[in-house]
């Protein structure tokens, strides 16, 4: 039995096209459906098919779409891509120009959905078999889909499943019983739920539509503001909307472009990616501190008011930043036995994590120019998992990594290039040295050699000229090193 599918951890919606989908469909008896104004036919399914509600529906939503020949394709099977696409498109991704491939048989020739699939794979959403495959071309099986669906809504095992060909020890026991117990699923008849019986296009519609239309009381949203939000749910928020309004404001800003990070930590970590980019935000003055900037620390974590660069933890990436704080606040703030839990709401937040009784409301009015207040956005949201590994913080050090060049070594300036006291290019607080009133020194020109001591981990060169042993530091991108 194949167990790939299993992996999966967040929304699969639905049956994808094998093809371009911008294209209309609707039964020729009834109201038409239109994506982008575009009359739309989906002759293979009369209005009296026992799926035709499901499909309608999420037609309507433009979760699914038929193949371009018109037809939604009943009887077809579903696959691992198309799944991964579904998956990707359900979450409102962007793509990524690069992807790391940790898979023999994903590339541009085996399936229509390579960055798709490494996005979600990158995120942690799903991954291959034990043979370093993905198997794109593969169906989905209904034990599968029913990991699937219990991941992608968080659906709770109410009781344990009463079908006589679900052994105990099958991997995706829970996630049976969990759709048999939230009423998503009767089973094929005769007490059998037949896991290993291959998925069709208008069942997935089907089970989709059921498991999107599951109310429970815990799935009752009463919030008024993102004051008074869970930040466990799920935000309705892109990465590209969170870069968009980031370049609107700063359009030097560094965090440009890491918008998805925020949406990925959202899913690793359970907790809501527009707070996370909007107390970054604050923290760190769009990411152009000098904590934020030189040590890729958004949030301020160990900076302590004695000296706060110093202690202000370093990590490699502006990812790990956000993953490791959306971890922190998850456990300590947001969960009720967190050493500081006081209601896993900004609100709540406040009275614990920041002496400034404005605190939250400045976060939630960043959060709402980012995307306003809707509470329909969070009709179906429910609490995001919590992530059972810790990141640790105490393994991490204050000190930042440092490239050695040879003693011999010497570069010269190809062009005019800016140069700095400290290796920071935004004109505002330097707190590394306070002393510096100005750190903009001046300009190298073209010709001049410099002697190169080290290098930090975002291209800056600290050098001195070769008749002056005074140290200064300035961008790799214009020398001959």
């Amino acid at each position: 039995m194949k167990k790939g599918l299993c992996n999966f951890v967040s929304i699969a919606m639905a049956l994808q096209v094998v093809t371009i989908p911008i294209i209309s469909f609707a039964d020729t008896k009834s109201s038409p459906v239109s994506w982008n104004n575009k009359k739309v036919e989906f002759p293979d399914v009369q209005n009296t098919h026992w799926a035709y509600e499901a499909i309608m529906d999420l037609a309507n939503k433009k979760i699914i779409a038929g193949y371009d020949n018109g037809k939604f394709g009943l009887g077809d099977d579903v696959t691992r891509e198309q799944v991964a696409a579904l998956i990707y498109r359900a979450l409102n991704l962007e793509l990524k120009k690069e992807n790391n491939n940790p898979y023999h048989d994903v590339n541009e020739g085996s399936t229509m959905f390579p960055n798709e699939i490494l996005t979600l794979t990158e995120m942690g959403i799903f991954r291959g078999d034990e043979h370093g495959n993905f198997r794109p071309k593969d169906s989905l099986t209904r034990a599968e889909m029913a990991q699937v669906l219990k991941q992608a809504f968080r659906l709770e095992v109410k009781t344990e499943h009463t079908f006589s060909d679900v052994p105990t020890n099958l991997w995706a026991n829970d996630a049976i019983s969990a759709l048999q117990s939230n009423g998503i699923t009767i089973g094929t008849g005769n007490g059998k739920f037949e896991p290993g019986m291959i998925v069709k296009r208008e069942q997935y519609a089907q089970f989709l539509y059921r498991v999107m239309n599951v109310k429970s009381d815990e799935n009752n949203i009463n919030a008024t503001s993102y004051i008074d939000l869970d930040l466990k749910l799920a935000a309705n928020v892109s990465g590209k909307e969170i870069d968009n309004y980031i370049a609107k404001y700063h359009a030097d800003s560094p965090l440009i472009g890491h918008g998805q990070d925020f949406v990925r930590a959202q899913y690793e970590h359970g907790v809501s990616a527009l707070y996370l980019a909007s107390h970054a935000i604050l923290e760190s003055g769009y990411g152009k501190s000098e904590i934020a900037y030189r040590k890729h620390n958004l949030f301020g974590l160990r900076a302590y008011d004695v000296d706060p660069f110093k202690n202000a933890i370093y990590l490699p990436t502006y990812s790990d930043s956000i993953s490791y704080n959306a971890n922190y606040v998850r456990k300590s703030y947001l969960e009720k036995d967190g050493a500081y839990y006081n209601g896993p709401t900004l609100a709540g937040m406040n009275v614990k994590y920041a002496s400034d009784p404005k605190w939250s409301e400045k976060i939630a009015s960043i959060m709402e120019r980012i995307k306003g207040f809707k509470l329909e956005d969070y009709k179906f949201a429910t609490e995001l998992p919590k992530n059972i590994n810790t990141l640790d913080v105490n393994a991490l050090s204050n000190e930042i990594p440092y490239k050695i060049f040879s003693t011999d070594s010497v570069a010269t300036i190809l062009n005019p290039e800016l140069y700095y006291h400290v290796p920071y290019p935004f004109d505002l607080q330097i707190k590394s040295e306070p002393n510096i009133e100005e750190n903009k020194v001046g300009l190298l020109t073209t010709g001049v050699q410099i002697i190169p001591y080290r290098e930090d981990p975002n291209g800056w060169i600290e050098f001195s000229f070769i008749t002056n042993g005074k140290k200064y530091w300035t961008l790799k991108n214009n020398m001959n090193l």
